[in-house]
Protein backbone atom coordinates (compact mmCIF):
# COMPACT_ATOMS: atom_id res chain seq x y z
CA UNK A 1 0.00 0.00 0.00
CA UNK A 2 2.24 2.76 -1.27
CA UNK A 3 0.94 6.21 -0.37
CA UNK A 4 3.70 8.24 -2.03
CA UNK A 5 1.48 9.16 -5.00
CA UNK A 6 -1.36 10.49 -2.89
CA UNK A 7 -2.20 14.16 -2.59
CA UNK A 8 -0.43 15.61 0.49
CA UNK A 9 -3.35 17.90 1.30
CA UNK A 10 -5.77 14.96 1.31
CA UNK A 11 -3.40 13.03 3.54
CA UNK A 12 -3.17 15.95 5.98
CA UNK A 13 -6.95 16.26 6.12
CA UNK A 14 -7.26 12.50 6.63
CA UNK A 15 -4.72 12.29 9.51
CA UNK A 16 -7.18 13.37 12.26
CA UNK A 17 -9.82 10.99 10.92
CA UNK A 18 -7.37 8.07 10.88
CA UNK A 19 -6.16 8.84 14.39
CA UNK A 20 -9.76 9.12 15.63
CA UNK A 21 -10.70 5.80 14.03
CA UNK A 22 -7.72 4.00 15.56
CA UNK A 23 -8.40 5.54 18.97
CA UNK A 24 -12.05 4.50 18.69
CA UNK A 25 -10.95 0.94 17.86
CA UNK A 26 -8.69 0.91 20.92
CA UNK A 27 -11.45 2.27 23.13
CA UNK A 28 -13.85 -0.44 21.96
CA UNK A 29 -11.18 -3.09 22.52
CA UNK A 30 -10.62 -1.86 26.10
CA UNK A 31 -14.38 -1.71 26.73
CA UNK A 32 -14.78 -5.31 25.53
CA UNK A 33 -11.90 -6.37 27.75
CA UNK A 34 -13.53 -4.74 30.77
CA UNK A 35 -16.83 -6.41 29.89
CA UNK A 36 -15.11 -9.80 29.75
CA UNK A 37 -13.38 -9.05 33.05
CA UNK A 38 -16.71 -8.28 34.74
CA UNK A 39 -18.03 -11.63 33.56
CA UNK A 40 -15.18 -13.53 35.22
CA UNK A 41 -15.57 -15.30 38.54
CA UNK A 42 -15.25 -13.27 41.72
CA UNK A 43 -12.72 -15.77 43.05
CA UNK A 44 -10.39 -15.07 40.15
CA UNK A 45 -10.63 -11.28 40.47
CA UNK A 46 -10.08 -11.36 44.24
CA UNK A 47 -7.15 -13.72 43.92
CA UNK A 48 -5.42 -11.63 41.25
CA UNK A 49 -6.02 -8.39 43.17
CA UNK A 50 -4.81 -9.92 46.42
CA UNK A 51 -1.74 -11.44 44.80
CA UNK A 52 -0.85 -8.14 43.10
CA UNK A 53 -1.31 -6.20 46.35
CA UNK A 54 0.83 -8.66 48.34
CA UNK A 55 3.48 -8.58 45.61
CA UNK A 56 3.61 -4.77 45.68
CA UNK A 57 3.82 -4.70 49.48
CA UNK A 58 6.55 -7.34 49.43
CA UNK A 59 8.59 -5.37 46.92
CA UNK A 60 8.15 -2.19 48.96
CA UNK A 61 9.38 -3.92 52.11
CA UNK A 62 12.31 -5.49 50.25
CA UNK A 63 13.42 -2.19 48.72
CA UNK A 64 12.98 -0.34 52.01
CA UNK A 65 15.05 -2.89 53.91
CA UNK A 66 17.74 -2.72 51.22
CA UNK A 67 17.96 1.07 51.51
CA UNK A 68 18.15 0.82 55.29
CA UNK A 69 20.92 -1.77 55.02
CA UNK A 70 22.97 0.46 52.70
CA UNK A 71 22.36 3.50 54.89
CA UNK A 72 23.95 1.65 57.81
CA UNK A 73 27.34 2.03 56.08
CA UNK A 74 27.28 5.81 56.55
CA UNK A 75 28.32 8.24 53.83
CA UNK A 76 29.56 5.47 51.52
CA UNK A 77 26.16 3.78 51.73
CA UNK A 78 24.28 6.99 50.97
CA UNK A 79 26.51 7.60 47.96
CA UNK A 80 25.86 4.06 46.78
CA UNK A 81 22.08 4.51 47.13
CA UNK A 82 22.18 7.38 44.64
CA UNK A 83 24.15 5.30 42.16
CA UNK A 84 21.82 2.33 42.59
CA UNK A 85 18.96 4.54 41.40
CA UNK A 86 20.69 4.75 38.01
CA UNK A 87 21.45 1.01 38.12
CA UNK A 88 17.77 0.27 38.72
CA UNK A 89 16.64 2.24 35.68
CA UNK A 90 19.40 0.68 33.59
CA UNK A 91 18.22 -2.80 34.52
CA UNK A 92 14.60 -1.88 33.86
CA UNK A 93 15.67 -0.46 30.49
CA UNK A 94 17.28 -3.75 29.51
CA UNK A 95 14.14 -5.63 30.54
CA UNK A 96 12.02 -3.16 28.56
CA UNK A 97 14.13 -3.73 25.45
CA UNK A 98 13.82 -7.52 25.74
CA UNK A 99 10.09 -7.34 26.46
CA UNK A 100 9.63 -4.97 23.52
CA UNK A 101 11.28 -7.47 21.16
CA UNK A 102 8.82 -10.21 22.19
CA UNK A 103 5.71 -8.04 22.21
CA UNK A 104 6.62 -6.17 19.01
CA UNK A 105 6.83 -9.35 16.96
CA UNK A 106 3.46 -10.62 18.16
CA UNK A 107 1.88 -7.16 17.88
CA UNK A 108 3.20 -6.31 14.41
CA UNK A 109 3.19 -9.72 12.73
CA UNK A 110 0.99 -11.98 14.84
CA UNK A 111 -2.00 -9.75 15.58
CA UNK A 112 -5.31 -10.71 14.02
CA UNK A 113 -6.25 -7.11 13.21
CA UNK A 114 -3.36 -6.48 10.80
CA UNK A 115 -5.25 -7.77 7.71
CA UNK A 116 -8.24 -5.70 8.82
CA UNK A 117 -6.12 -2.52 9.08
CA UNK A 118 -4.35 -3.19 5.78
CA UNK A 119 -7.56 -2.95 3.74
CA UNK A 120 -8.71 0.21 5.52
CA UNK A 121 -7.74 3.76 4.45
CA UNK A 122 -4.72 3.90 6.74
CA UNK A 123 -1.18 4.52 5.58
CA UNK A 124 1.53 2.04 6.50
CA UNK A 125 3.20 4.59 8.77
CA UNK A 126 -0.06 5.13 10.68
CA UNK A 127 -0.45 1.40 11.22
CA UNK A 128 3.18 1.10 12.36
CA UNK A 129 2.89 3.92 14.89
CA UNK A 130 -0.42 2.55 16.15
CA UNK A 131 1.01 -0.94 16.65
CA UNK A 132 4.13 0.52 18.26
CA UNK A 133 2.02 2.36 20.85
CA UNK A 134 0.07 -0.84 21.43
CA UNK A 135 3.34 -2.74 21.91
CA UNK A 136 4.55 -0.13 24.40
CA UNK A 137 1.35 -0.58 26.37
CA UNK A 138 1.80 -4.34 26.50
CA UNK A 139 5.44 -4.16 27.60
CA UNK A 140 5.13 -1.26 30.07
CA UNK A 141 2.71 -2.62 32.66
CA UNK A 142 5.43 -4.66 34.37
CA UNK A 143 7.72 -1.61 34.31
CA UNK A 144 5.28 0.46 36.38
CA UNK A 145 4.38 -2.57 38.49
CA UNK A 146 7.99 -2.70 39.73
CA UNK A 147 8.90 0.98 39.67
CA UNK A 148 6.02 2.09 41.92
CA UNK A 149 7.22 0.25 45.08
CA UNK A 150 10.85 1.12 44.31
CA UNK A 151 10.19 4.85 43.98
CA UNK A 152 7.79 4.79 46.92
CA UNK A 153 10.30 3.09 49.24
CA UNK A 154 13.10 5.39 48.04
CA UNK A 155 11.01 8.52 48.71
CA UNK A 156 9.98 7.13 52.10
CA UNK A 157 13.56 6.33 53.09
CA UNK A 158 14.97 9.66 51.86
CA UNK A 159 11.99 11.58 53.33
CA UNK A 160 11.19 13.20 49.98
CA UNK A 161 8.01 15.07 49.14
CA UNK A 162 5.20 13.48 47.06
CA UNK A 163 6.31 15.69 44.16
CA UNK A 164 9.14 13.18 43.70
CA UNK A 165 6.61 10.73 42.22
CA UNK A 166 5.59 13.37 39.65
CA UNK A 167 9.20 13.86 38.53
CA UNK A 168 9.63 10.10 38.27
CA UNK A 169 6.55 9.76 36.07
CA UNK A 170 7.66 12.71 33.93
CA UNK A 171 11.01 11.07 33.16
CA UNK A 172 9.70 7.51 32.95
CA UNK A 173 7.38 8.08 29.99
CA UNK A 174 10.02 9.20 27.42
CA UNK A 175 12.41 6.60 28.85
CA UNK A 176 9.74 3.95 28.27
CA UNK A 177 9.21 4.97 24.64
CA UNK A 178 12.96 5.24 23.98
CA UNK A 179 13.85 1.77 25.22
CA UNK A 180 10.77 0.15 23.69
CA UNK A 181 11.59 1.68 20.31
CA UNK A 182 14.95 -0.11 20.31
CA UNK A 183 13.24 -3.51 20.47
CA UNK A 184 10.73 -2.52 17.80
CA UNK A 185 13.46 -1.33 15.43
CA UNK A 186 15.35 -4.60 15.88
CA UNK A 187 12.22 -6.62 15.09
CA UNK A 188 11.45 -4.62 11.95
CA UNK A 189 15.01 -4.98 10.67
CA UNK A 190 15.40 -8.67 11.50
CA UNK A 191 12.05 -9.77 10.10
CA UNK A 192 12.52 -7.79 6.90
CA UNK A 193 16.12 -8.75 6.12
CA UNK A 194 16.60 -12.09 7.88
CA UNK A 195 18.04 -14.46 5.25
CA UNK A 196 15.62 -17.15 4.14
CA UNK A 197 18.23 -19.73 3.36
CA UNK A 198 18.81 -22.12 6.19
CA UNK A 199 22.60 -22.11 5.83
CA UNK A 200 22.71 -18.34 6.32
CA UNK A 201 20.52 -18.61 9.39
CA UNK A 202 22.71 -21.34 10.81
CA UNK A 203 25.75 -19.11 10.35
CA UNK A 204 24.15 -15.79 11.32
CA UNK A 205 22.54 -16.83 14.60
CA UNK A 206 25.77 -18.28 16.09
CA UNK A 207 27.62 -15.12 15.00
CA UNK A 208 25.12 -13.01 16.92
CA UNK A 209 25.52 -15.20 19.99
CA UNK A 210 29.31 -14.97 19.78
CA UNK A 211 29.08 -11.17 19.42
CA UNK A 212 26.92 -10.95 22.54
CA UNK A 213 29.37 -13.11 24.52
CA UNK A 214 32.35 -11.00 23.38
CA UNK A 215 30.51 -7.79 24.29
CA UNK A 216 29.71 -9.19 27.72
CA UNK A 217 33.33 -10.14 28.38
CA UNK A 218 34.53 -6.72 27.24
CA UNK A 219 32.14 -4.99 29.62
CA UNK A 220 32.84 -7.42 32.45
CA UNK A 221 36.55 -6.63 32.24
CA UNK A 222 35.72 -3.25 33.71
CA UNK A 223 34.64 -4.95 36.95
CA UNK A 224 37.90 -5.36 38.83
CA UNK A 225 38.74 -5.92 42.48
CA UNK A 226 39.03 -2.72 44.47
CA UNK A 227 42.61 -1.81 45.38
CA UNK A 228 43.48 -0.63 48.87
CA UNK A 229 44.18 2.97 47.85
CA UNK A 230 41.21 3.28 45.51
CA UNK A 231 37.74 4.48 46.37
CA UNK A 232 35.77 4.16 43.16
CA UNK A 233 32.10 3.60 43.90
CA UNK A 234 31.48 2.26 40.39
CA UNK A 235 33.58 -0.79 41.21
CA UNK A 236 31.63 -1.75 44.32
CA UNK A 237 28.72 -3.30 42.41
CA UNK A 238 28.92 -5.01 38.97
CA UNK A 239 27.20 -2.93 36.32
CA UNK A 240 27.44 0.32 38.26
CA UNK A 241 30.00 1.75 35.85
CA UNK A 242 27.73 1.09 32.89
CA UNK A 243 24.74 2.56 34.75
CA UNK A 244 26.71 5.75 35.44
CA UNK A 245 27.88 6.20 31.85
CA UNK A 246 26.86 9.64 30.48
CA UNK A 247 25.40 8.08 27.30
CA UNK A 248 23.14 5.71 29.25
CA UNK A 249 19.46 6.80 29.24
CA UNK A 250 19.04 5.23 32.68
CA UNK A 251 21.61 7.71 34.03
CA UNK A 252 19.68 10.57 32.41
CA UNK A 253 16.52 9.50 34.23
CA UNK A 254 18.30 9.13 37.56
CA UNK A 255 20.26 12.39 37.35
CA UNK A 256 17.25 14.31 36.03
CA UNK A 257 14.95 13.14 38.83
CA UNK A 258 17.60 13.97 41.43
CA UNK A 259 18.17 17.41 39.88
CA UNK A 260 14.46 18.28 40.01
CA UNK A 261 14.18 16.96 43.57
CA UNK A 262 17.06 19.22 44.66
CA UNK A 263 15.69 22.28 42.85
CA UNK A 264 18.31 22.24 40.09
CA UNK A 265 15.89 23.05 37.26
CA UNK A 266 18.57 23.75 34.67
CA UNK A 267 20.23 20.32 34.79
CA UNK A 268 16.89 18.61 35.18
CA UNK A 269 15.49 20.23 32.05
CA UNK A 270 18.64 19.29 30.12
CA UNK A 271 18.23 15.61 30.99
CA UNK A 272 14.50 15.76 30.25
CA UNK A 273 15.17 17.39 26.87
CA UNK A 274 17.73 14.67 26.08
CA UNK A 275 15.17 11.96 26.83
CA UNK A 276 12.36 13.65 24.90
CA UNK A 277 14.49 14.36 21.84
CA UNK A 278 15.97 10.85 21.80
CA UNK A 279 12.52 9.28 22.14
CA UNK A 280 11.21 11.52 19.37
CA UNK A 281 14.05 10.56 17.04
CA UNK A 282 13.51 6.86 17.82
CA UNK A 283 9.78 7.07 17.09
CA UNK A 284 10.51 8.94 13.84
CA UNK A 285 12.91 6.19 12.83
CA UNK A 286 10.22 3.60 13.51
CA UNK A 287 7.75 5.51 11.34
CA UNK A 288 10.25 5.92 8.48
CA UNK A 289 11.55 2.36 8.61
CA UNK A 290 8.10 0.88 9.08
CA UNK A 291 6.64 2.83 6.17
CA UNK A 292 9.22 1.35 3.80
CA UNK A 293 9.67 -2.17 5.20
CA UNK A 294 6.64 -3.25 7.23
CA UNK A 295 4.42 -4.33 4.33
CA UNK A 296 7.17 -6.47 2.77
CA UNK A 297 8.09 -7.93 6.16
CA UNK A 298 4.44 -8.77 6.89
CA UNK A 299 4.06 -10.42 3.50
CA UNK A 300 7.24 -12.39 4.19
CA UNK A 301 5.89 -13.75 7.49
CA UNK A 302 2.56 -14.89 6.04
CA UNK A 303 3.96 -16.22 2.77
CA UNK A 304 6.98 -18.12 4.08
CA UNK A 305 9.90 -19.18 1.90
CA UNK A 306 9.79 -19.65 -1.85
CA UNK A 307 11.37 -23.06 -1.89
CA UNK A 308 9.59 -26.14 -0.71
CA UNK A 309 11.17 -27.58 2.38
CA UNK A 310 10.60 -30.61 4.45
CA UNK A 311 7.48 -30.20 6.56
CA UNK A 312 9.09 -31.74 9.62
CA UNK A 313 10.59 -28.98 11.76
CA UNK A 314 12.54 -31.17 14.13
CA UNK A 315 13.26 -34.24 12.03
CA UNK A 316 15.81 -35.47 14.56
CA UNK A 317 12.92 -36.22 16.94
CA UNK A 318 11.33 -38.68 14.56
CA UNK A 319 13.18 -41.37 16.46
CA UNK A 320 10.52 -41.09 19.16
CA UNK A 321 8.38 -43.40 17.05
CA UNK A 322 10.91 -46.16 17.68
CA UNK A 323 10.85 -45.60 21.45
CA UNK A 324 7.24 -44.75 22.24
CA UNK A 325 3.96 -46.08 20.85
CA UNK A 326 3.08 -44.55 17.50
CA UNK A 327 -0.03 -42.74 18.71
CA UNK A 328 1.73 -41.20 21.72
CA UNK A 329 4.79 -40.16 19.71
CA UNK A 330 2.59 -38.66 16.97
CA UNK A 331 0.76 -36.45 19.46
CA UNK A 332 4.03 -35.37 21.09
CA UNK A 333 5.69 -34.52 17.76
CA UNK A 334 2.65 -32.53 16.69
CA UNK A 335 2.75 -30.46 19.90
CA UNK A 336 6.51 -29.85 19.55
CA UNK A 337 6.17 -28.62 15.97
CA UNK A 338 3.20 -26.42 16.86
CA UNK A 339 5.15 -24.87 19.72
CA UNK A 340 8.23 -24.03 17.65
CA UNK A 341 6.21 -22.73 14.70
CA UNK A 342 4.69 -20.05 16.94
CA UNK A 343 7.45 -17.53 17.65
CA UNK A 344 5.38 -15.79 20.33
CA UNK A 345 5.40 -19.00 22.38
CA UNK A 346 9.00 -20.20 22.21
CA UNK A 347 10.33 -16.63 22.46
CA UNK A 348 8.61 -16.15 25.85
CA UNK A 349 10.07 -19.37 27.21
CA UNK A 350 13.49 -18.51 25.77
CA UNK A 351 13.49 -15.03 27.34
CA UNK A 352 12.44 -16.15 30.82
CA UNK A 353 14.67 -19.22 31.07
CA UNK A 354 17.48 -17.46 29.18
CA UNK A 355 17.55 -14.62 31.70
CA UNK A 356 17.66 -17.10 34.58
CA UNK A 357 20.50 -19.01 32.92
CA UNK A 358 22.37 -15.74 32.30
CA UNK A 359 21.96 -14.76 35.96
CA UNK A 360 23.02 -18.16 37.28
CA UNK A 361 26.07 -18.24 34.98
CA UNK A 362 27.25 -14.92 36.45
CA UNK A 363 26.83 -15.74 40.14
CA UNK A 364 30.60 -15.92 40.53
CA UNK A 365 30.98 -12.57 38.81
CA UNK A 366 28.75 -11.17 41.56
CA UNK A 367 30.99 -12.95 44.13
CA UNK A 368 28.04 -14.86 45.58
CA UNK A 369 30.21 -17.96 45.87
CA UNK A 370 32.42 -16.12 48.41
CA UNK A 371 29.52 -15.45 50.79
CA UNK A 372 29.16 -17.34 54.11
CA UNK A 373 27.48 -20.74 54.06
CA UNK A 374 24.16 -19.51 55.49
CA UNK A 375 23.85 -16.81 52.82
CA UNK A 376 24.72 -19.24 50.03
CA UNK A 377 22.06 -21.60 51.36
CA UNK A 378 19.46 -18.84 51.25
CA UNK A 379 20.49 -17.84 47.71
CA UNK A 380 20.32 -21.46 46.54
CA UNK A 381 16.71 -21.87 47.61
CA UNK A 382 15.80 -18.39 46.37
CA UNK A 383 17.07 -19.53 42.97
CA UNK A 384 14.89 -22.64 43.25
CA UNK A 385 11.98 -20.34 44.04
CA UNK A 386 12.73 -18.17 40.99
CA UNK A 387 12.90 -21.15 38.62
CA UNK A 388 9.76 -22.69 40.13
CA UNK A 389 7.83 -19.40 39.80
CA UNK A 390 8.72 -19.13 36.10
CA UNK A 391 7.81 -22.78 35.56
CA UNK A 392 4.44 -22.24 37.28
CA UNK A 393 3.70 -19.25 35.07
CA UNK A 394 4.71 -21.01 31.85
CA UNK A 395 2.89 -24.19 32.90
CA UNK A 396 -0.33 -22.21 33.20
CA UNK A 397 0.39 -20.42 29.92
CA UNK A 398 1.45 -23.37 27.74
CA UNK A 399 0.59 -26.72 29.34
CA UNK A 400 -2.87 -25.96 30.73
CA UNK A 401 -4.47 -24.86 27.40
CA UNK A 402 -2.89 -27.63 25.29
CA UNK A 403 -5.93 -29.91 25.24
CA UNK A 404 -8.37 -27.03 24.70
CA UNK A 405 -6.32 -25.72 21.79
CA UNK A 406 -7.04 -28.93 19.91
CA UNK A 407 -10.35 -27.24 19.16
CA UNK A 408 -12.99 -29.04 17.16
CA UNK A 409 -10.29 -31.37 15.86
CA UNK A 410 -10.39 -33.00 19.29
CA UNK A 411 -13.64 -34.67 18.25
CA UNK A 412 -11.63 -36.69 15.71
CA UNK A 413 -9.38 -37.89 18.52
CA UNK A 414 -12.44 -38.70 20.59
CA UNK A 415 -13.87 -40.89 17.83
CA UNK A 416 -10.53 -42.48 16.89
CA UNK A 417 -9.15 -45.75 18.34
CA UNK A 418 -6.72 -43.70 20.46
CA UNK A 419 -7.81 -43.94 24.08
CA UNK A 420 -8.24 -40.88 26.28
CA UNK A 421 -5.59 -42.32 28.57
CA UNK A 422 -3.05 -42.30 25.71
CA UNK A 423 -3.93 -38.71 24.76
CA UNK A 424 -3.54 -37.47 28.34
CA UNK A 425 -0.36 -39.50 28.79
CA UNK A 426 1.22 -37.98 25.67
CA UNK A 427 0.51 -34.43 26.88
CA UNK A 428 1.76 -35.22 30.38
CA UNK A 429 4.91 -37.02 29.23
CA UNK A 430 5.96 -34.23 26.85
CA UNK A 431 5.42 -31.62 29.57
CA UNK A 432 7.49 -33.60 32.09
CA UNK A 433 10.40 -34.10 29.68
CA UNK A 434 10.61 -30.40 28.85
CA UNK A 435 10.03 -29.01 32.34
CA UNK A 436 12.31 -31.36 34.26
CA UNK A 437 15.13 -30.99 31.74
CA UNK A 438 15.09 -27.20 31.89
CA UNK A 439 14.53 -26.99 35.64
CA UNK A 440 17.23 -29.49 36.64
CA UNK A 441 19.73 -27.90 34.24
CA UNK A 442 19.18 -24.42 35.68
CA UNK A 443 19.36 -25.57 39.31
CA UNK A 444 22.49 -27.61 38.61
CA UNK A 445 24.06 -24.51 37.06
CA UNK A 446 23.06 -22.44 40.09
CA UNK A 447 24.55 -24.94 42.54
CA UNK A 448 27.77 -25.24 40.55
CA UNK A 449 28.27 -21.47 40.36
CA UNK A 450 27.56 -21.05 44.07
CA UNK A 451 29.77 -24.05 44.95
CA UNK A 452 26.95 -25.31 47.15
CA UNK A 453 27.50 -28.39 49.34
CA UNK A 454 26.39 -31.67 47.74
CA UNK A 455 23.45 -31.99 50.16
CA UNK A 456 22.00 -28.60 49.19
CA UNK A 457 22.60 -29.26 45.51
CA UNK A 458 20.88 -32.66 45.68
CA UNK A 459 17.95 -31.29 47.68
CA UNK A 460 17.51 -28.39 45.23
CA UNK A 461 17.46 -30.76 42.25
CA UNK A 462 14.95 -33.06 44.00
CA UNK A 463 12.69 -30.12 44.86
CA UNK A 464 12.72 -28.66 41.35
CA UNK A 465 12.06 -32.10 39.84
CA UNK A 466 9.06 -32.59 42.15
CA UNK A 467 7.77 -29.11 41.32
CA UNK A 468 8.16 -29.76 37.59
CA UNK A 469 6.27 -33.07 37.82
CA UNK A 470 3.51 -31.47 39.89
CA UNK A 471 3.13 -28.46 37.58
CA UNK A 472 2.83 -30.80 34.60
CA UNK A 473 0.32 -33.05 36.37
CA UNK A 474 -1.82 -30.19 37.69
CA UNK A 475 -1.78 -28.25 34.41
CA UNK A 476 -2.55 -31.32 32.28
CA UNK A 477 -5.21 -32.68 34.63
CA UNK A 478 -7.03 -29.39 35.19
CA UNK A 479 -6.71 -28.62 31.47
CA UNK A 480 -8.66 -31.83 30.78
CA UNK A 481 -11.13 -31.19 33.60
CA UNK A 482 -11.97 -27.67 32.38
CA UNK A 483 -11.74 -28.51 28.68
CA UNK A 484 -13.01 -25.72 26.39
CA UNK A 485 -13.00 -26.76 22.73
CA UNK A 486 -14.80 -23.64 21.49
CA UNK A 487 -12.06 -21.19 22.49
CA UNK A 488 -9.01 -20.68 20.28
CA UNK A 489 -7.36 -17.89 22.28
CA UNK A 490 -4.86 -19.28 24.86
CA UNK A 491 -5.14 -16.13 26.99
CA UNK A 492 -8.92 -16.54 27.21
CA UNK A 493 -8.55 -20.21 28.14
CA UNK A 494 -6.06 -19.43 30.90
CA UNK A 495 -8.15 -16.52 32.24
CA UNK A 496 -11.05 -18.79 33.23
CA UNK A 497 -11.69 -20.35 36.61
CA UNK A 498 -9.66 -23.45 35.75
CA UNK A 499 -6.62 -21.42 34.74
CA UNK A 500 -6.77 -19.39 37.95
CA UNK A 501 -7.17 -22.53 40.06
CA UNK A 502 -4.23 -24.08 38.21
CA UNK A 503 -1.95 -21.15 39.05
CA UNK A 504 -3.09 -21.11 42.69
CA UNK A 505 -2.38 -24.83 43.15
CA UNK A 506 1.05 -24.59 41.46
CA UNK A 507 2.13 -21.59 43.54
CA UNK A 508 0.81 -23.19 46.73
CA UNK A 509 2.70 -26.44 46.07
CA UNK A 510 5.83 -24.44 45.28
CA UNK A 511 5.77 -22.72 48.67
CA UNK A 512 4.92 -25.90 50.60
CA UNK A 513 7.77 -27.82 48.98
CA UNK A 514 10.54 -25.21 49.17
CA UNK A 515 9.96 -23.68 52.61
CA UNK A 516 10.72 -26.77 54.80
CA UNK A 517 14.03 -27.51 53.06
CA UNK A 518 15.05 -23.85 52.90
CA UNK A 519 14.47 -23.32 56.61
CA UNK A 520 16.23 -26.54 57.62
CA UNK A 521 19.34 -25.95 55.51
CA UNK A 522 19.56 -22.34 56.69
CA UNK A 523 19.43 -23.44 60.31
CA UNK A 524 22.08 -26.08 59.62
CA UNK A 525 24.38 -23.62 57.79
CA UNK A 526 24.00 -21.08 60.63
CA UNK A 527 24.65 -23.89 63.18
CA UNK A 528 21.31 -23.28 64.90
CA UNK A 529 20.19 -26.92 64.85
CA UNK A 530 21.79 -30.12 66.09
CA UNK A 531 23.10 -32.54 63.40
CA UNK A 532 20.95 -35.45 64.59
CA UNK A 533 17.84 -33.27 64.65
CA UNK A 534 18.71 -31.94 61.20
CA UNK A 535 19.03 -35.44 59.73
CA UNK A 536 15.68 -36.58 61.11
CA UNK A 537 13.99 -33.37 59.98
CA UNK A 538 15.39 -33.73 56.46
CA UNK A 539 14.01 -37.27 56.23
CA UNK A 540 10.59 -36.05 57.33
CA UNK A 541 10.78 -33.23 54.77
CA UNK A 542 11.66 -35.79 52.08
CA UNK A 543 8.62 -37.94 52.94
CA UNK A 544 6.49 -34.78 52.98
CA UNK A 545 7.74 -33.79 49.52
CA UNK A 546 7.20 -37.26 48.04
CA UNK A 547 3.68 -37.64 49.45
CA UNK A 548 2.65 -34.12 48.48
CA UNK A 549 3.98 -34.62 44.95
CA UNK A 550 2.13 -37.91 44.53
CA UNK A 551 -1.21 -36.50 45.73
CA UNK A 552 -1.00 -33.15 43.95
CA UNK A 553 0.01 -34.80 40.67
CA UNK A 554 -2.25 -37.85 40.77
CA UNK A 555 -5.57 -36.30 41.82
CA UNK A 556 -5.81 -33.70 38.98
CA UNK A 557 -4.74 -36.31 36.40
CA UNK A 558 -7.37 -38.77 37.66
CA UNK A 559 -10.11 -36.13 37.64
CA UNK A 560 -9.08 -34.93 34.17
CA UNK A 561 -9.02 -38.46 32.73
CA UNK A 562 -12.44 -39.26 34.19
CA UNK A 563 -13.88 -36.02 32.75
CA UNK A 564 -12.48 -36.87 29.30
CA UNK A 565 -13.87 -40.41 29.40
CA UNK A 566 -17.34 -39.21 30.44
CA UNK A 567 -17.47 -36.56 27.73
CA UNK A 568 -19.72 -37.12 24.71
CA UNK A 569 -17.97 -37.20 21.31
Amino acid sequence: MNTSCENPRKMLRREPLAATALLYKTRCHIANGLRVMRSQSLFKLLFIAGFALCFEIGLWILFNESFSFLASFGDAGMLLIGKLFALFFTGMGVMLGISSIVTSYSTFFGAEDIPFLMVRPFSISQIVIYKFIESVGFSSWAFFFVIIPFVGSYAWHQKLSPVFAIWTMLFSLPFLFLLSSIGTLLVLVIVRWMPRRRILKQIGIPLVIVAVIIAWHLTSDNIQPLLEKQLNVTQLVPGLKLASHPLNPGAWVSDGIMAFSQGDWKDGLIFLAALLSSAGVAVSLIEMLGASTFYDAWQKTIAGGHKKRKAVLLSSLDGLENILPHDVSAIMLKDIRTFFRDASQWSQALVFFGLLAFYFANLRTLNYDALPDDWRSVISFLNVFAVAAVMSSLGSRFIYPQLSLEGHGFWLLGLSPVTKYRILSAKFLLAIISMTTIGITLIWLSGSMLESPPAIKLASIAIIASIAITICGVSTGLGALFLDLDQRNPAAIVSGFGGTLNLVVCLGFMLLSIMPFGILFYLDSAEKIMPAQFQSSIRLAGFWLAGLTLLTTGIPLYLGLRAMQNRDY
